[in-house]
C-alpha cells in the first residue's frame, strides 16, 4: 500500500511540471503577438448594399444566409495575429472574424478600418 501511495505522489510530482510547461506554451504565443486592430463585442453589418445586414456578436456561428465572407489567407498583410490551430481569419463587410475552422464559431471580432 505505501509503494502505490509514493508510485502516486512521484508521478503527480513529475506531470505538475510538464503541466505547467504545456500551459505556457499555450498561452505565451498569444501574448507575444500584438494586434493593431481593436477587438470588437460584435461586428458593423455586412455589405452596405444589404439594406439590413445581419449583426454577428461573439460566440456566434458564421452562417452564408447573412451574406457572403470572404477567407483571409494572408493574415499578415492585413495586421492580424496568426490565428490558432484550428481557426482562420474571415472577412464580413468592414470586419475581420476570428472563426473556428470546424463550425465557424466566432471567437474575436476586429473593424478592418
Amino acid at each position: 500500500m505505501r509503494t502505490l501511495i509514493a508510485a502516486l505522489a512521484l508521478a503527480a510530482v513529475a506531470t505538475s511540471p510538464a503541466l505547467a510547461q504545456l500551459q505556457t506554451r499555450e498561452v505565451a504565443p498569444a501574448s507575444a503577438q500584438t494586434d493593431t486592430k481593436t477587438p470588437q463585442s460584435e461586428t458593423s453589418g455586412g455589405k452596405a448594399k444589404n439594406p439590413e445586414p445581419h449583426i454577428y456578436k461573439l460566440g456566434e456561428h458564421l452562417s452564408e444566409a447573412y451574406g457572403t465572407y470572404e477567407l483571409i489567407d494572408d493574415w499578415q498583410r492585413e495586421k492580424l495575429t496568426m490565428p490558432p490551430e484550428g481557426h482562420h481569419w474571415i472577412r464580413y463587410g468592414e470586419n475581420y472574424l476570428l472563426v473556428t475552422a470546424t463550425d465557424g464559431l466566432i471567437k474575436r471580432i476586429v473593424r478592418a478600418s
